[in-house]
């Protein structure tokens, strides 16, 4: 038992429920398939979509910088900064649900190809209950709890799971299947306020709101910017080519989730490091857990990048072998992925520079896109997307280094990082150009 506890980390457990989410997310689908016919499951897919796209953003950038702010208004055994963060996150929740009523038939003409946003009603809903309800996790982060983030994972995402699956095998319209999202939402958003009521001192701050919210603005709207961009891709795709190349170009431009849930696990579990522990020791930290993570996710990549070519033509059929070439260039954005210069500006709350290099980046992004695409088709804007992305991260590097004389080399294992991503290239190589030409 004790051993299985020193594995039990602020990270680790972060990245597991992750993980969790992700699994239930993908069961879910699974399980639609057998059910409900392919129209009834673009209904669901689409109210996720639209839940997502007028959310992800502000929820990113409020999360991620509220970490940087945990332990700054300390209140006895309890801090407000839980209270205002909540305060803040339900505002926008509200913001967002009175855009949704206000501007719904706009949203129906360009984002549903003038079709009614389904189970309209049930979105506003789910979109106001869940995404506060996100807290609850950096909550536990902040208090260093991850016992507690696995226990609530496997809670919250189980009973989301069958809140879902229940009815869809019981033979229920979609609808019903729906209702158990919101409902199960509704949960967590009244499990947040226990939680609150057990860490959080209920006093409004207002210049934490203000501080918090300069904070937050550069990242909202960088992921915003960067959010985009796959949009954008996908447009280009549309007005050059026939549908038929848009889908080959869509089955495969996709990142490895792993990549993006431990990566991005990492990034966030260790911002709150950089007002919990002395600068050194939070880079310090940073690189060997970094170090763990290319041990693993590297060679997992390796074996993908490798199989790639025969998983496409199982899964799918040989219409869809290039979407395979087009997978493993998105894999090369894990040479981009395992670099954090990112985490030391926020956990270091100089978040100002990021709404620069992300217009740069979607700059780049786009330009790239639209020359390579009549160059090489449409293998051309995944690598845009790939070049765009290492450039925000060496940019970013770059800040770090001219603003705190930070090397990249204290805050990741630079010949690790090196050997692997090296490799990788090599390897990307070989598979695509000598063996599956």
């Amino acid at each position: 038992m004790k051993r299985i506890q020193k594995y039990i980390t602020n990270i680790s457990s972060l990245q597991f429920l992750q993980l969790v989410r992700f699994s239930v997310l993908f069961l879910i689908s699974v399980v639609f398939v057998r059910y409900y016919t392919k129209s009834v499951i673009g209904e669901y897919e689409t109210l996720l979509f639209v839940a997502s796209a007028v959310s992800f953003f502000w929820l990113r950038g409020i999360l991620q910088t509220f970490l940087s702010l945990i332990d700054n208004t300390q209140s006895s055994n309890k801090s407000n900064s839980y209270y205002n963060a909540f305060l803040l996150l339900t505002a926008f929740s509200l913001l967002t649900v009175l855009f949704l009523v206000i501007f719904k038939h706009s949203i129906e003409q360009f984002v549903v190809n003038k079709n009614q946003i389904p189970y309209f009603n049930w979105l506003l809903l789910y979109i106001f209950f869940s995404t506060p309800s996100f807290l609850i996790e950096y909550i536990y982060l902040g208090n260093n709890k991850p016992k507690k983030i696995i226990i609530y994972g496997i809670v919250s995402y189980g009973f989301q799971f069958l809140s879902i699956i229940i009815p869809t095998v019981l033979n229920y319209p979609i609808e019903a299947a729906i209702i158990g999202l919101v409902v199960t939402s509704i949960l967590r958003f009244a499990f947040l306020i226990t939680v609150l009521y057990k860490y959080a001192d209920f006093t409004l701050s207002v210049p934490f709101l203000k501080q918090h919210f300069k904070l937050a603005y550069p990242l909202i709207a960088s992921s915003l910017l960067s959010g985009s961009s796959q949009y954008i891709d996908g447009i280009i795709i549309t007005r050059l080519f026939d549908p038929a190349t848009f889908a080959v170009y869509i089955y495969g431009a996709r990142e490895f989730p792993l990549i993006v849930i431990l990566a991005n696990a990492l990034s966030t579990a260790m911002i709150p490091e950089f007002t919990r522990l002395n600068y050194t020791d939070a880079l310090s930290k940073m690189k060997s857990s970094s170090r763990q993570l290319m041990h693993f996710l590297f060679p997992v990549s390796l074996v993908l990048i490798i199989l790639s070519n025969v998983l496409f033509s199982l899964f799918f059929t040989e219409q869809f072998i290039q979407s395979a070439k087009i997978f493993n260039i998105y894999l090369l954005l894990i040479v981009a992925r395992l670099i954090f210069p990112e985490t030391v500006l926020i956990g270091r709350r100089y978040t100002s520079i990021f709404l620069y290099v992300s217009f740069f980046e979607i700059l780049i992004n786009v330009s790239l896109s639209l020359f390579l695409v009549k160059q090489i088709g449409i293998s051309g804007v995944a690598y845009a997307t790939v070049i765009a992305n290492l450039f925000e991260r060496i940019t970013l590097v770059i800040i770090v280094k001219l603003k705190y004389n930070t090397k990249m080399s204290e805050y990741i294992p630079l010949k690790c990082y090196s050997f692997y991503s090296i490799a990788f290239v090599i390897a990307y190589y070989v598979v695509d150009f000598l063996i599956f030409t």
